[in-house]
């Protein structure tokens, strides 16, 4: 009787650890990305596959991206034991430049790993550069019109279109001495700001579209402060 007891209480024991002991697993092949290098504009896709290597269902609770340039879409939100889903994952490239990684994380019921990241990274080329990169005017007299330059250099392998410059006032006006740009070759612009009364600071941006084989915008910053005129 004791012997049956005993080993009825062995079995109900290994019964509550296995169910204790089931659980989700979640499982990615390759959790991060190198696209490589890309010229600014480009937009860049890649799929990741993950699966269920647990002994339950495995739920999918949210996915969320680190900023708004990747977006990232679900093949499956549950996925039985066994089973294999797909994320797949894209990345706009168009406001970024040099060495970016951009993450994604999954957030599951698997108690062992609640939160898995992947991730996307690469190297953002520039289509269109600017030196200086940010245009400081200095103390701009009330009324007066103050000038700056800045040259910018074509750094794609085509000719580039500079059309429909955008600012960001009307006080803010800017020349281009050449509206196509070959490959390699630079320009130079020309900035002119003229100061308001009352205008304490100046604080703006240009924006550049730069057409060629891939669009992309340049944006630069614009700042000055005021003086007052004296008699």
């Amino acid at each position: 009787m004791l012997r049956q007891f005993i080993a009825g209480l062995i079995l109900f024991a290994s019964l509550l650890a296995g169910h204790a002991w089931a659980a989700p697993q979640i499982v990615v092949e390759q959790p991060t990305f190198d696209f490589g290098e890309v010229p600014q504009g480009e937009k860049v896709g890649h799929t990741f596959s993950f699966s269920n290597k647990g002994d339950e269902p495995l739920l999918i609770e949210k996915v969320k991206s680190s900023c708004g340039c990747t977006a990232a879409l679900l093949s499956a939100k549950t996925l039985a034991p066994g089973e294999s889903g797909e994320l797949q994952a894209n990345f706009d490239s168009t406001r970024f430049r040099g060495a970016v990684t951009k993450t994604i994380s999954l957030y599951s019921n698997d108690p062992a790993q609640s939160v898995m990241q992947l991730h996307v990274k690469g190297i953002v080329r520039e289509v269109l550069s600017v030196v200086p990169a940010q245009i400081n005017l200095g103390a701009v007299t009330t009324g007066k019109t103050a000038v700056s330059q800045a040259t910018l250099k074509n750094q794609s392998d085509g000719d580039l279109r500079l059309e429909n410059v955008q600012t960001s006032s009307p006080d803010l006006v800017v020349k281009l001495s050449e509206g196509r740009l070959p490959a390699g070759q630079s320009t130079v612009m020309e900035i002119q700001l003229t100061s308001r009364p009352g205008q304490n600071r100046f604080r703006g941006y240009v924006v550049i579209p730069a057409q060629g084989a891939i669009k992309s915008d340049l944006r630069i910053p614009v700042y000055a402060g005021s003086r007052q005129q004296t008699d």
